[in-house]
């Protein structure tokens, strides 16, 4: 299916927020059937990821802008991926991906428009927002699980990325 989308191989591609709000919609919808406990959660799941990439496929062939990605680039954050918790270095990153350090990080810039450790931690800001939403843990204890060395410099970086404290976001996902 993702090949026939035209997903076969990564690309990034700008979209504008008011574009990605049926995206969002399909995949919170998506999110929530597969946490219900209803037998038929998976099928609804099923149907939304479809409606996901449907769409996105629609907005993508609107753009006329999409970059390949360097397979680099798809090594540095496969290894990322796995490790952002021990928060990798840019020696280690450029390791696994086969590169220098120097052409890592013209890469990163070239197709994500950020260098690789400021790729890491919105990567770790974004596994602190999933557990901001769907767990109880503290602040405290979402620190140090996203790579962050304490709370306080985590709540600095949170707030500089999302514009709200920790507290914040879990308050608003908890109301919706």
């Amino acid at each position: 299916m993702l090949k026939a989308l035209g997903f076969d191989k990564p690309k990034i591609f700008p979209l504008p927020k008011e574009e990605i709000t049926y995206l969002d919609h399909c995949f919170r919808c998506m999110h929530e059937a597969l946490l219900s406990d209803k037998v038929d959660g998976n099928f609804r799941a099923s149907g939304y990821l479809y409606s996901f990439f449907i769409e996105l496929s629609r907005l993508a062939a609107k753009v006329k802008g999409s970059v390949q990605i360097a397979p680099a680039v798809t090594k540095a954050i496969a290894y990322i991926d796995e490790n952002y918790m021990k928060q990798p270095g840019l020696e280690s990153i450029s390791k696994a991906a086969g590169v220098s350090s120097q052409h890592l990080c013209r890469l990163f810039r070239q197709t994500l428009n950020c260098r690789p450790m400021e790729y890491i931690t919105k990567r770790n800001i974004q596994a602190a927002k999933m557990l901001l939403a769907e767990t109880q843990k503290t602040i405290d204890q979402i620190a140090g699980e996203t790579g962050f060395c304490d709370s306080s410099y985590f709540c600095k970086i949170f707030q500089r990325f999302e514009s709200i404290t920790p507290s914040q976001f879990r308050s608003i996902e908890q109301a919706l």
